[in-house]
């Protein structure tokens, strides 16, 4: 539930009053050798075109230049927004399968150390 919690506040806090659309992946920030930013474009609701480097880097989707990407940005400020990942859409889900597995790795160890 912890983990639900943590996961959700910062979903909410990255892109507060958000509005979804799509967008296109045009590049990448690298800071250094091992980060990835990527870099996309999206249109707002008010016909605004905007250009933003992602809040997180890619780590578990691979994205490539060009690639169609649903985008999540904050109606009170377009330039916080974000790549609207499996990730943020299932937060809850994520977080019941780490509790889940932490509930089987733990009766796994107990159960280990009884038949010892």
């Amino acid at each position: 539930m912890l983990a639900g919690l943590l996961f959700d506040s910062s979903y909410h806090r990255s892109t507060p009053d958000a509005v979804y659309v799509q967008g296109t992946v045009v590049g990448f920030e690298r800071p250094h050798p091992r980060q990835v930013y990527p870099i996309f474009e999206f249109t707002d609701e008010d016909g605004h075109p905007h250009h933003v480097v992602n809040s997180s880097q890619q780590a578990i989707t691979r994205f490539s230049t060009g690639d169609a990407v649903s985008i999540a940005y904050s109606r009170l400020d377009p330039q916080r927004a974000r790549i609207d990942t499996l990730w943020f859409n299932h937060r809850w889900v994520m977080a019941g399968f780490f509790v889940a597995l932490t509930l089987v790795v733990g009766a796994l160890t107990r159960g280990d150390s009884e038949s010892n």
